[in-house]
């Protein structure tokens, strides 16, 4: 993203022995609980159940979990499209949850024209898990610049799209931050993610 860039991540209490009076107390009590449980266990039940039907259930295949981590890379190639437009391939990698380590590419098209001083990109992505399962998408942001020259916060949203293996209906979400420093060699960067993602599978 533009020439020299680089994003900057800126996370009882003792127990007495019991005597016989005692033993004798906790047998009259033992009978009064027999009394009651007659009561008490069905009611006890009706609360267990209670619990259950209104406890949250653990993330299945259709509902959403967290999706966080790092997204890293460095810039291989870029060529000027237009008089505004500069279009840039960068080799990925990070770590994140549901994917782990992972590598991928992504394409970026950056946009000195459309809100100045603000630069403006979109592109896509292909993340690649150690298995080979892909997660792919679109994202896009802008760069607004900060007092310090040539350094500009980053604003970015990244849509999930789908990919392969259990990331084929996949859908999702997630925000990244940091800053772009374009004073700074060689061209890499890093993103923290924090999102969602839902694999959709029924």
């Amino acid at each position: 993203m533009g020439n020299g860039m680089r994003l900057r991540i800126i996370q009882n209490d003792g127990h007495k022995p019991i005597t016989r009076k005692g033993n004798h107390i906790m047998q009259n009590r033992n009978s009064q609980f027999k009394a009651t449980t007659g009561v008490l266990i069905p009611l006890l039940l009706a609360c267990f159940a209670a619990v259950f039907i209104s406890a949250p259930n653990p993330a299945s295949a259709g509902d959403r979990v967290p999706f966080n981590g790092t997204l890293a890379g460095c810039v291989e190639t870029q060529e000027p499209v237009d008089q505004c437009t500069i279009h840039t391939h960068a080799a990925l990698f990070g770590n994140a949850t549901h994917l782990g380590a992972f590598t991928g590419t992504g394409e970026f098209y950056q946009n000195f024209c459309q809100d100045p001083p603000n630069i403006t990109y979109i592109g896509s992505f292909h993340l690649f898990a150690a298995n080979g399962d892909e997660l792919s998408g679109t994202f896009e942001g802008y760069l607004s610049p900060t007092e310090t020259p040539g350094v500009y916060d980053n604003h970015e949203t990244s849509d999930v799209t789908g990919g392969t293996s259990r990331f084929t209906n996949a859908t999702g979400q997630w925000e990244s931050g940091g800053q772009v420093d374009f004073t700074t060699e060689p061209l890499c960067f890093g993103l923290p993610v924090q999102g969602w993602i839902n694999f959709n599978r029924h």
